[in-house]
């Protein structure tokens, strides 16, 4: 039997966790950037969902530090903010999802990304 997909889920609001134990995932939760990184260096994980805006650093932050650790991780950026961070995704791998969140969005980019974590098609 695999091993249920370990997700760093790095955001403020709470409500993303319980979906994502609903798709079969393991995830953690921390509610600021310092917090996420903390975790992110303790654990190993298949993917990290963070918000854009958040307290103890923003997620731009924390995805440079991931992918400083982890080039292969995949990276779901979440952001209700109207930057344009097209740019920062390219160059740092991550796919961008804004807010208010789009449940079916949502679980096609979580599928999507661990999918290519694993290999899988």
């Amino acid at each position: 039997m695999l091993t249920p997909p370990r997700v760093l889920v790095v955001d403020d609001e709470r409500h993303v966790r319980g979906l994502l134990s609903v798709w079969g995932c393991q995830a953690d939760l921390a509610a600021s950037g310092t917090e996420g990184l903390r975790l992110f260096k303790q654990k190993s994980y298949d993917l990290v969902l963070t918000d854009y805006v958040m307290p103890g650093g923003s997620g731009l932050e924390l995805v440079e530090n991931v992918r400083n650790s982890d080039a292969d991780v995949g990276v779901i950026m979440l952001t209700a903010s109207g930057a344009d961070l097209d740019v920062h995704g390219r160059r740092l791998g991550f796919q961008l999802l804004r807010k208010p969140l789009q449940i079916d969005r949502l679980e096609a980019a979580v599928k999507q990304a661990l999918s290519d974590r694993r290999g899988e098609d």
